[in-house]
């Protein structure tokens, strides 16, 4: 049995190789456990859950789906604000994989139940279609819930498919230079005795933490790019500061999963082509494809906006162009 106190026990777990199993509504224990390297969430580890509320979920289990389970619901239970950690932790899951369209339902849901009391759980609900939450969305409400996220992390989805050769925080060395693929938790501005602003961040690669300097000249030029929450190709120097590890920022890029694809036959319009890319600077990397060749490059230092306007501006000079 686990009694973490601090969600950082489970991050130091993670960083260790243990696994977060998925949670279910029919299996979630009561309290966390661990069976060889995998950690089990429990219900009194999710924020806002009353004890009464998480030992009848136990007692009245298993259940057959959703609307079983709200038919079977007390009234004193019936509220968005207790079931809404529930869903948007992916304990439902197993019986409807869009958290957002259970939550949008939930209401109707209780009109129904009220209504029909046991008899609903014999007719048939027609559900409110409505989008998912995006994977970088479920991350940040189990986060908020839980303490830690259990969905694929975005960076790791960009890890994937990232733009530069990147390296793990765990695996940074003192005066190393290098490329990591990290999201910006906090920004920490000082005014240096020279009067200008310099910059502390507090990134995470969402395994492993590590603080980067932002001196001023940089900072001054960078200060816009910055925002909490965003992912980023950070590329600096590593160092050791009171037997910590720190980098210190050359460059930086927002990392973003989109890509402009340009499709070409030959070289014979690449200054055309850079000309209009110039036109719509933006964030989105941009990469062609040369047919003939069957080579296929990132357009290095060139990056663009989403615009209708430019794929048109290309249409005459390239084979095919597509945001993806």
């Amino acid at each position: 049995m686990l009694n973490y106190s601090s969600n950082d026990y489970i991050v130091d777990a993670l960083e260790m190789g243990f696994k977060i199993a998925p949670l279910s509504i029919n299996t979630v224990p009561y309290q966390d456990k661990l069976a060889d390297t995998t950690i089990h969430l429990g219900l009194k580890t999710i924020k806002g859950i009353p004890r009464d509320f998480a030992y009848w979920i136990l007692d009245n289990r298993p259940f057959k789906n959703v609307e079983d389970f709200i038919t079977r619901l007390p009234q004193n239970y019936q509220k968005l604000s207790l079931l809404t950690p529930l869903v948007e932790i992916g304990l439902f899951d197993s019986f409807e994989k869009n958290r957002k369209k259970i939550l949008d339902n939930l209401p109707t849901l209780f009109v129904f139940v009220e209504e029909l009391g046991s008899l609903f759980a014999d007719s048939s609900y027609s559900w409110i279609q409505t989008e998912d939450y995006t994977e970088a969305e479920k991350f940040q409400k189990e986060q908020e819930w839980l303490g830690v996220g259990i969905s694929q992390h975005p960076l790791l989805v960009l890890a994937k498919n990232a733009l530069y050769p990147i390296t793990s925080l765990t695996e940074l060395s003192e005066g190393q230079v290098t490329t990591v693929l990290v999201e910006i938790q906090s920004i920490r501005v000082i005014r240096t005795k020279n009067g200008e602003n310099m910059a502390f961040l507090k990134v995470s690669d969402s395994k492993t933490k590590i603080e980067v300097t932002v001196f001023a000249n940089q900072y001054r030029q960078l200060k816009d790019d910055l925002h909490e929450g965003k992912f980023y190709y950070i590329n600096g120097k590593v160092q050791e500061r009171d037997g910590r590890l720190q980098l210190i920022l050359n460059d930086l890029k927002e990392a973003v999963s989109e890509r402009f694809w340009i499709q070409v036959e030959n070289h014979d319009h690449d200054q055309e082509i850079y000309e209009i890319l110039n036109q719509y600077k933006g964030k989105i990397p941009v990469v062609i494809r040369y047919q003939k060749e069957q080579q296929t490059i990132l357009a290095s230092g060139y990056s663009v906006t989403k615009d209708l306007a430019l794929q048109e501006s290309l249409k005459e000079i390239v084979m095919k162009t597509i945001y993806r």
